[in-house]
């Protein structure tokens, strides 16, 4: 294997370890959102593409001779379960921490795709692209809803606007 390929697969990696991580964000998301249906409809449809691109990531690693690395799939998992327990109503937060954790994975996928296409690898590039795409769908969706987000928040803490 030369320098480069051990670099895609440390890459394919390092974006299955962010999966999981995209994972527990979106679980304790997903939570937070039930009362507003369009936002959590929108990203459990993220979460069910997302479960797939880490099964695709998984069969990149395999095409490769490679498996997922325990220890960084498990600090990212841990990571994300960390921020849950320490913020467990504060729903900015967790909406916050899903628009990161939607734009750590643009620019993962973003390395990932450009690596896979230096190495000729075009279906990691392919897989690579559309994680990027969902992730860019998601972040868009958590910005339509800002309003309800903080609307959501500040109704957690028992302050409730007049209008």
């Amino acid at each position: 294997m030369t320098t480069i390929e051990k670099k895609l697969v440390d890459y394919l990696k390092d974006a299955h370890a962010l999966q999981q991580h995209v994972q527990g964000v979106l679980s304790e998301l997903l939570t937070t959102a039930a009362d507003e249906p369009d936002l959590c409809r929108r990203l459990g449809e993220y979460a069910h593409r997302n479960r797939r691109h880490t099964r695709e990531i998984e069969d990149r690693l395999r095409a490769h001779g490679a498996s997922p690395s325990i220890v960084r799939d498990a600090e990212m998992l841990w990571g994300a379960i960390a921020d849950v327990l320490k913020y467990r109503n504060h729903v900015g937060r967790h909406v916050r921490d899903g628009y990161v954790a939607a734009h750590l994975q643009i620019a993962e996928a973003e390395m990932l795709r450009r690596i896979a296409a230096r190495v000729g690898d075009e279906e990691t590039a392919d897989v690579a692209r559309a994680v990027c795409e969902d992730a860019h769908a998601v972040s868009a969706a958590i910005s339509d809803n800002w309003d309800a987000a903080v609307e959501l928040s500040l109704q957690r803490h028992g302050v409730h606007l007049h209008r």
